[in-house]
């Protein structure tokens, strides 16, 4: 009887513990709260189409948890009217390459309400990744055009790497694979400004 109260107690005594400190109590309710970081400069030098007058510019942060179970994405953007929006994704490709999407932030809402002050702000999680059917249809006038996508990506309903989670995303930007394409009007097939996703480096 005594050793069944010494380990009641003892329970008792390490859920208090653990349940009192609310680091350690938000720990277990969330996971591990740290995270993985990468980044993006935006520019129309990036984009494979012809050359562009555009002063667009912007800076992207992608942060995973530990847990894998979203992507925290934060954008900045400058010299571009977000009436002008005509589509926001992240594709996946390297920069010589026109990759399928793989987030569309048209689901978030009108740029016009989602861009607020230059800043773009969206959690994104396994529900809200792109189910790519094919990837995009190559324009007959870009010359040096690549069609071939880079291993890992979902390029076609029967290709089981078909990007279905947060984690297999983070896994593509871990490997340099994904990039940022900002369309407006006049730019609406390669885009205004694009740019290439990469760790950060700590």
């Amino acid at each position: 009887m005594r050793t069944f109260i010494a380990l009641l107690i003892g329970t008792l005594f390490t859920l208090a513990i653990l349940f009192g400190s609310p680091s350690i109590a938000q720990n277990l309710q969330s996971g591990d709260q740290s995270f993985t970081e990468y980044e993006a400069y935006l520019h129309p030098a990036q984009e494979l189409g012809p050359p562009s007058e555009s002063k667009a510019k912007g800076y992207g942060r992608l942060r995973f948890p530990k847990n894998l179970t979203k992507s925290e994405i934060n954008v900045q953007i400058a010299d571009v009217d977000p009436a002008n929006v005509t589509a926001f994704h992240i594709h996946c490709g390297t920069p010589d390459v026109l990759g399928p999407i793989i987030v569309n932030f048209d689901q978030f809402g009108d740029y016009k309400k989602t861009i607020v002050n230059g800043r773009f702000s969206a959690s994104v999680t396994n529900d809200k990744l792109t189910f790519v059917k094919q990837p995009p249809p190559p324009p007959n006038f870009a010359a040096g055009f690549k069609l071939p996508l880079p291993e890992g990506c979902p390029s076609d309903i029967i290709i089981p790497a078909q990007i279905n989670t947060i984690a297999g995303m983070e896994a593509l930007a871990r490997k340099g694979v994904l990039y940022f394409n900002l369309h407006t009007k006049g730019h609406e097939f390669y885009g205004e400004m694009r740019g290439q996703i990469y760790r950060v480096e700590k």
